[in-house]
């Protein structure tokens, strides 16, 4: 939006209100007429089907139809409204008609006002007061000299006092009506001149976010950069490398190292440095004492970063840096655990500044994800080891089992492993083979047959282990339902005498046993 729409905005809200009210009346008609058809079908048929006049059937058939026409046929906003008013006027005229001022046409003749001013204007609600006031005048003064009867002879007869009454009621009711819409369109104004103040405002501070994030810019970009080079590293070492070429090359620093906190939780070892002082301090396996008072042991400890402002305490910390001017310890942290720091020194005074300290501890919380990223997978990596040699165990016991029992093996023709044609291909499933295929032929395997053979026995090894394992469900379901029959005779038994008897049995039966010998006693047994 441009300042000329700001400008023309605040100048005359009144037009912008009304616009945006009259969008929101042309978008609330069609729901509109569709609750009044809907609503007036539920109150048509019963009155219908009770009532027995057919003029003010007739006039209620008309007025639905007529309200339908305008919701299913797409006229202008104002031929639906009018539509849609003239029925409601029709409804209140034939309910003052058929039972008169006694009736409840007073809620019709409500309803119009009430429409006319919403959905409308404040104008047309006044002219539906004015109608329905000359309409009460013009209806009661025929009914009173009894030129006009009601239509419905069992209603009340209604005398001059009703007719006021009821014309006095709509009046009053029809001016609050009018009054409380115009102080809601007054607020409606007021509320636009709020908003254009407060856009005005916003712009303003747009603007200044804009140039503030604009100088930030620049950095965010270096920080994403490194974070973008560093996240898909899953080799602690490549992490640190690649992270501090790019700290080096991206904020001026000739020096970083990253120390990390060992298992002791005492001592902070230096896990990677830059330059020849990083060689060197990586030789002597330099680590930090975290109870000391250098800038390390502070940052690991109260888990916030340190910024280095006594140059002569940093030469003393560390005299292989000699060229140090600002010095930046950053924590690496995963939520409230520290895995170490990152250590940024540079040869320019102040090159780290307070306001910058959010962006830089972002970037090392970055590396700190790699960095557990790194190990987690690590660990992953061995579990999945162990899980496949345990996996490749288990499947060459079962395998051995099952081929010790019964020999697995088929042979068509005669298959000379020696010769020229030979084709083997072993059978592996899950990296474990488990057996082989020969095959042999007169001409030389092409690459489509060779890929065919292997497609197929990757199938046919992929059967075997189904079927080894259907064989294994079936033998342990067979075991289960025979000791739960053992268990359920042994069970039905009425005594002792046939409970020993029937385990015994069930036992011999079920195991072939040639003997099968069962004894209750208290006393020690002889080993046998």
């Amino acid at each position: 939006m441009n300042s000329n729409s700001f400008n023309q905005s605040a100048i005359d809200p009144e037009i912008e209100t009304r616009q945006l009210y009259k969008n929101w009346r042309e978008r609330f008609v069609f729901p509109l007429l569709i609750g009044t058809l809907i609503f007036g079908a539920a109150a048509l048929i019963p009155a219908m089907i009770s009532s027995t006049n057919m003029v003010l059937d007739s006039i209620f058939i008309i007025s639905y139809l007529l309200t339908a026409v305008v919701t299913v046929i797409r006229f202008s906003y104002t031929i639906r409204m009018v539509v849609f008013l003239l029925s409601i006027y029709v409804l209140g005229i034939s309910t003052l008609v058929t039972y008169n001022a006694l009736g409840v046409g007073l809620f019709y003749f409500l309803a119009l006002i009430i429409f006319s001013t919403m959905m409308l204007s404040i104008r047309a609600g006044i002219i539906a007061i004015v109608i329905d006031v000359i309409t009460y005048l013009v209806l009661g003064w025929l009914m009173l000299n009894e030129w006009l009867l009601p239509l419905n002879p069992l209603s009340t007869p209604a005398n001059l006092l009703d007719w006021i009454s009821v014309g006095a009621a709509t009046v009053m009711f029809g001016v609050v009506i009018i009054f409380g819409f115009r102080s809601l369109e007054r607020e409606f104004f007021e509320a636009q001149k709020q908003i254009d103040t407060t856009l005005n405002i916003l712009k303003e501070e747009r603007n200044n976010l804009e140039n503030r994030v604009q100088e930030r810019t620049q950095q965010l970009r270096k920080i994403n950069e490194i974070g973008r080079n560093v996240v898909e590293i899953l080799d602690s070492d490549q992490i640190f490398s690649r992270a501090s070429k790019f700290i080096e090359d991206e904020f001026d620093c000739y020096y970083t190292a990253f120390y990390l906190v060992d298992a002791s939780g005492k001592w902070a070892s230096l896990r990677f440095a830059s330059g020849e002082a990083g060689k060197v301090l990586k030789e002597n396996k330099h680590r930090i004492d975290l109870e000391g008072k250098n800038s390390v042991a502070k940052a690991i400890r109260s888990k916030t970063n340190q910024i280095a402002s006594e140059i002569n305490q940093i030469r003393i910390e560390n005299p292989l840096l000699p060229y140090t001017r600002s010095q930046l310890v950053l924590p690496l942290l995963i939520g409230d655990t520290v895995l170490g720091v990152l250590d940024m020194h540079s040869s320019k005074e102040n090159a780290f500044s307070t306001q910058e300290i959010d962006a830089y501890q972002n970037m090392a919380n970055g590396i700190a994800t790699a960095i557990e990223n790194s190990r987690l997978f690590q660990e992953a990596q061995q579990s999945l080891a162990e899980m496949r040699a345990t996996q490749r165990q288990y499947l060459q016991s079962a395998w051995d089992s099952l081929t010790s029992d019964r020999p697995l093996e088929y042979e068509l023709g005669e298959v000379d492993a020696d010769s020229e044609n030979a084709l083997q291909v072993p059978l592996a499933l899950r990296d474990q083979v488990i057996g082989e295929i020969q095959m042999a032929n007169n001409v030389a395997w092409t690459p489509e047959q060779r890929n065919l053979v292997e497609a197929i026995v990757a199938q046919a090894t992929l059967a075997l282990e189904n079927a080894r394992l259907v064989e294994e469900s079936q033998s342990s379901a067979a075991q289960e339902r025979l000791t739960n029959e053992i268990i359920a005779k042994i069970w039905s038994s009425a005594n002792m005498d046939n409970i020993l008897q029937t385990t015994v049995r069930e036992l011999g039966r079920s195991l072939e046993a040639t003997e099968v010998e069962i004894e209750i006693s208290m006393e020690e047994q002889d080993d046998r």
